[in-house]
């Protein structure tokens, strides 16, 4: 794995910010580069944050913390400190936090400043910023948010239910913004050459606006807030043709790249086993078939192998042309269930469910006939009543330890289910539509307690993390927040209850 320079430029950017900020043109201009201020030439970096597909960021954040969720399983050990562990780095456990932090607020500003803090332009950054720090506060809590300007990083910390308060506010504005100048200038895109997902359809940007919206509020229980959302004029997601989708553009597909050329990803085994439980068809346009034929996932958090000895599992089954998913039309649907079993929304949530399932179907290309490799058709999977996931057993590869899974969760809706049982139901399926998105699936299965994932095999935090099977609740702040941020620091960990480790407890997660 290649170093990430953008961390040090970081560094260097946030030794200037907590000082006099007097002479930072001068002492920080590459006479080389392109000056610009320009919004379609800073926008971009921002969208890379949503979900990335630079080869080394998308594998220390996406890849690496989004290995938490249960999707894939972390192939090679670089030197036996890693997140699968519970003993990441102080390195390591930094990258979210300041890659994040540098590709948002060093072209925010300048966005700002640029409009004058209005306009279309301000509303993406708008966006972008509240989309790409709830990200990081779902990995790390409390972060600084309402008091970050220009030139001011090392701040004062909001609650983590004060962000997300922020996050909803900054993107009920950017939609209605959004929605605006695509109504008003229709043949208009700004950001059409630039932008990798919606290239430049401010009226899907809108709709994005509103789903995230609603993915904030199911998570921070907010009633009025989803509700909002869920009725806007603007639309949410509810169609696959408005996917949000990351093109990598003249970039490989990282996952593809990761796991075929680096031999560093495999697909995880919890998400495997379910699926090979429910005979999904959508396996095959999720997974390679193992060494030892069949789809079969590899346990995550051993404390020492060879890569060369884990080769035979399954990878991800991506091309190095596929697009990322950010936010897609099930998602909405598997919300709307949610939402609609809390009583927030009128209608079925059972409705809502198999949508969300059919939606995801239509994604993957499943059509409705029994796959070749005995995989279910369309109506069959969402009407089996019966198939639950499978447990890891007798693995025949790096002969990892069993896991018997204990969960009875199967797919058809019952209206006679309890609503745990159909809570259960809710979240397994957004889980396994919403592949690849790790670092949602590690949010949703911290704030539910869903889907079931195998623990990992070896806990080496050093008792900091005492039940293995809850897994790491969070990561711990960027130790240079203890040293320029100190006071701040010291009261951000307050607000976590004293503690400043990965055995705590956001203010949304199942206790």
């Amino acid at each position: 794995m290649n170093k990430i320079s953008k961390v040090l430029a970081f560094c260097a950017i946030l030794s200037v910010f907590g000082g006099c900020t007097k002479n930072f043109e001068k002492y920080n201009t590459d006479p080389y580069a392109i000056q610009s201020s320009d919004p379609s030439i800073l926008i971009p970096t921002m969208m890379d944050a949503l979900m990335y597909v630079q080869q080394n960021d998308s594998q220390m954040i996406d890849q690496m913390v989004g290995s938490l969720g249960g999707y894939f399983t972390l192939s090679n050990r670089w030197g036996g400190q890693n997140f699968d562990t519970f003993n990441a780095s102080d390195g390591w456990n930094n990258v979210p936090y300041e890659t994040m932090f540098l590709d948002i607020y060093a072209n925010y500003f300048e966005i700002e400043k640029f409009t004058g803090g209005s306009g279309h332009y301000y509303a993406m950054a708008r966006l972008l910023r509240a989309a790409a720090m709830m990200r990081v506060a779902d990995m790390y809590g409390p972060i600084p948010y309402s008091h970050v300007t220009d030139g001011q990083m090392y701040v004062a910390y909001d609650k983590n239910e004060d962000v997300y308060k922020s996050i909803i506010e900054d993107l009920k504005n950017a939609s209605s913004v959004l929605a605006g100048y695509a109504a008003a200038y229709p043949d208009k895109k700004p950001l059409a050459a630039q932008d990798a997902i919606y290239a430049g359809d401010y009226a899907k940007w809108a709709k994005l606006a509103n789903s995230y919206i609603m993915r904030a509020a199911i998570r921070s229980n907010d009633a009025e807030a989803f509700k909002s959302a869920y009725e806007s004029p603007y639309g949410f997601i509810a169609d696959n043709a408005d996917n949000a989708l990351m093109s990598p553009g003249a970039q490989p597909n990282p996952y593809q790249l990761a796991s075929a050329s680096w031999g560093d990803l495999r697909s995880g085994s919890s998400i495997v086993d379910y699926m090979n439980g429910y005979k999904d068809p959508r396996r095959s346009s999720y997974f390679t078939i193992s060494s030892k034929g069949g789809y079969l996932g590899m346990r995550s958090g051993k404390g020492a192998f060879e890569k060369t000895a884990v080769s035979g599992y399954s990878m991800c089954a991506f091309s190095a042309t596929d697009k990322l998913p950010v936010f897609v039309a099930a998602e909405s649907q598997f919300l709307l269930a949610e939402a609609a079993l809390k009583g927030w929304i009128s209608g079925d949530p059972g409705q809502f469910y198999n949508k969300g399932i059919d939606l995801s179907m239509d994604q993957w290309k499943v059509g409705n006939s029994t796959m070749a490799d005995g995989s279910s058709s369309r109506t069959a999977y969402i009407e089996d009543d019966s198939s639950v996931p499978a447990s890891y057993e007798n693995d025949p590869i790096a002969r990892f330890p069993n896991y018997i899974r204990n969960t009875k969760v199967t797919i058809a809706w019952s209206d006679g289910a309890t609503t745990e049982q159909k809570l259960e139901k809710i979240i397994t399926q957004k889980w396994i539509a919403n592949y690849p998105m790790g670092i949602e699936a590690w949010a949703e299965y911290r704030r539910t307690g869903y889907p079931e994932l195998a623990p990992v095999i070896d806990n080496l935090s050093e008792g900091v993390i005492t039940n293995p099977a809850r897994g790491l609740r969070r990561l711990r702040y960027s130790y240079k927040e203890h040293t320029l941020n100190k006071d701040n620091y010291a009261d951000a960990v307050k607000m976590l209850g004293g503690k400043d480790d990965e055995s705590v407890d956001l203010f949304w997660a199942k206790k």
